[in-house]
């Protein structure tokens, strides 16, 4: 059975989310698929094998080794021993690869060797990013030779998509560059949850939060804004928004809108009223001594580093890899 080595170049790459995608895809045409992840950084409590346990719970994943910065012979072996069982059962095992950034230079031999230990195909996913060109994908791909199955580019922004797809992507096919898809960017893919804001910020409940596993994709500053509530914070779903705890008319004015939570600056109390009105609407308040700038900024990255898929996450990145990606392409050359 056949053996599909998925990697990328940096760590939020979305590489466990694709690894689900392909689970569900190979179900959805009858087929049973495996999941490995040979090697990990924290591996009695690896977050993307959670991830994927809660996702897929009928499937049986051997526990990773911890990351080494070589594969050994007897690594090898027991890396090619695991992968055996685990080919006995199903159609396509799905073994997840470090990221290229993990390791002291760019390309490390880990991911090489192991391709070649496990005489696997090679899936790479690729962030976009502004600059990126031919030469540099070129390279990267060049070191995987015909082992290299396809190339998706993932998290390009909508404004660039177009381009991707009339420059680039024709650039990279004229070289022989197999590039099965490119996913554009998606705000659903980037939300963090109430909790996760609340913990990055070291903040405090004013009260009892309830649900914070609400998910925010939209960060707003309630300040001194001209247009009316319901239409400065009518303009995005999924939102936190940031103001002074003394502002409680910016407060009231933020529940008109889909706001998962409040970020109230200063360190002082809210009033009464807000306390009521916030459990009515159901939203949750996070209490914060920095003033409002510091905190916006504070929060500045988060987005980008949202942890570990959701089960949410990745039935939504299955969706656009639907859409985006060449499914009939990869799985050819698997065959």
């Amino acid at each position: 059975m056949a053996i599909l080595f998925v990697f990328s170049d940096r760590k939020g790459s979305g590489k466990t989310c694709l690894v689900m995608a392909l689970l569900s895809l190979l179900r959805q045409q009858g087929k049973s698929g495996a999941y490995y992840k040979p090697f990990s950084a924290a591996p009695e409590a690896d977050p993307d094998v959670a991830a994927v346990s809660a996702g897929f719970p009928d499937l049986e994943i051997p526990p990773p080794a911890s990351l080494p910065t070589t594969l050994t012979p007897e690594l090898s072996r027991q890396v090619s021993a695991r992968v055996t069982a685990l080919q006995a059962s199903c159609d396509l095992v799905l073994v997840e690869g470090p990221d290229l950034e993990d390791h002291t230079s760019l390309i490390s031999t880990l991911d090489t060797d192991l391709v070649a230990a496990l005489g696997a195909r090679e899936l790479l996913l690729y962030s976009y990013r502004p600059g990126l060109d031919e030469d540099s994908l070129s390279a990267i791909c060049g070191l995987f030779g015909n082992r290299l199955a396809g190339l998706l580019l993932n998290l390009v922004t909508v404004h660039r998509l177009g381009e991707v797809h009339r420059g680039l992507m024709p650039a990279l096919a004229a070289r022989n560059i197999p590039v099965i898809g490119a996913i554009p960017e998606d705000r659903g893919m980037l939300a963090v949850t109430v909790e996760q804001i609340a913990d990055h910020l070291g903040g405090r409940w004013v009260q009892e939060p309830g649900d914070v596993g609400g998910c925010v994709a939209h960060f707003l500053i309630g300040g001194n804004i001209m247009d009316s509530g319901p239409s400065y914070f009518g303009r995005h779903s999924n939102q936190a928004v940031i103001t002074r705890a003394e502002r409680p008319d910016i407060q009231m004015a933020s529940f008109t809108g889909d706001t998962k939570c409040l970020i109230l600056t200063g360190g002082a109390e809210p009033i009464e009223y807000i306390r009521v009105e916030a459990r009515k609407n159901q939203v949750p308040m996070i209490l914060v001594d920095s003033d409002t700038l510091s905190t916006a900024e504070a929060l500045s990255g988060l987005i980008e580093r949202s942890g570990p898929p959701t089960t949410r996450k990745a039935r939504r990145f299955a969706e656009l890899v639907a859409q985006h990606l060449d499914q009939d392409a990869l799985f050819a050359a698997l065959n």
